[in-house]
């Protein structure tokens, strides 16, 4: 298995990804609500079963993404990898090791996983929208396997820098919160954008992410999923590739360098240390 990625779609953009033999916790919410938004059913994942984590993704400040309540099941000693420029908050309110990452840094993990925060098209912050603004997607290497981690972005050609530059075997992307358009557009991907946003990439396989559990936008809950369906009607090559997956249910992709990833499914049931890397520094409303 460690040139497989084991993925698990806990709900929104909450993902337990195993990359070779490294497993990374995304956004985690566990939460029954954001804000006015119920989770549409139980959350399907006991975060009591999380175990052999070895770091948090966090994508961004908004609260679907950065769930205080949650971090309850993380251990105070999981590194947690942040944007650039989000620590000062972060650190007051969880008592975890914060990592920044600016565009293009790398962190690597004791056991050699090499984590890289690449630029997307988002703006993140808490309550005043001015502060705390920085959004990172990840690079995850490990082995032969490479995962990437985006919590949500808007399309642009930042996929295309990212693809010409790693080869990824798996990319989470979001399809959900894209109406109305004329303000989600610069925020959001529609599942059409997270298609293109997948071509660019050039990756083998997407997972589409941020979708199904809390209603925060106008479409309904499975308008994104239904939408993705009809693309894949309308593009029968992408069928075996775009794994649309339900909240609890997991993944597997069997990373061959020759062959491409086979893909398997199954359900499951169910103060501040500050380390920053700022390798290669790069530029870069709610939800």
């Amino acid at each position: 298995m460690n040139n497989a990625i084991k993925c698990t779609f806990v709900g929104h953009a909450t993902t337990v990804c195993r990359v070779g033999g490294t497993t990374i916790l995304t956004d985690p919410h566990f939460g029954k609500r954001v804000a006015w938004a119920t989770r549409r059913e139980p959350c399907a994942f006991d975060p009591a079963s999380l175990d052999g984590l070895a770091a948090v993704l966090i994508s961004h400040m908004h609260y679907d993404h950065m769930h205080i309540d949650s971090y309850k099941y993380i251990a105070s000693s999981m590194p947690v990898i942040v944007p650039e420029r989000t620590e000062p908050i972060v650190g007051r309110l969880i008592p975890n090791p914060i990592i920044e990452l600016s565009h293009w840094a790398t962190h690597e993990l004791v056991d050699g996983t090499r984590i890289t925060a690449v630029p997307l098209h988002h703006r993140g912050g808490r309550l005043s929208q001015l502060r705390y603004t920085g959004t990172n997607g990840y690079i995850v290497e490990t082995g032969n396997a490479t995962l990437l981690f985006c919590g949500d972005s808007a399309y642009g050609e930042h996929f295309r820098e990212i693809g010409n530059l790693y080869a990824i075997d798996l990319a989470l992307l979001p399809i959900g919160c894209y109406a109305p358009r004329w303000f989600m557009k610069t925020r959001h991907m529609t599942p059409a954008e997270a298609v293109s946003a997948f071509e660019d990439l050039k990756a083998r396989t997407m997972l589409p992410i941020h979708w199904g559990s809390f209603r925060l936008s106008f479409e309904q809950l499975d308008a994104p999923r239904e939408w993705l369906e009809r693309i894949i009607e309308e593009r029968p090559d992408l069928g075996s590739r775009i794994l649309i997956t339900q909240p609890g249910e997991t993944r597997t992709i069997e990373v061959n360098a020759t062959k491409g990833p086979v893909v398997k499914a199954e359900s499951v049931h169910r103060k501040t240390q500050h380390d920053a890397a700022h390798d290669i520094p790069a530029s870069s409303m709610t939800h």
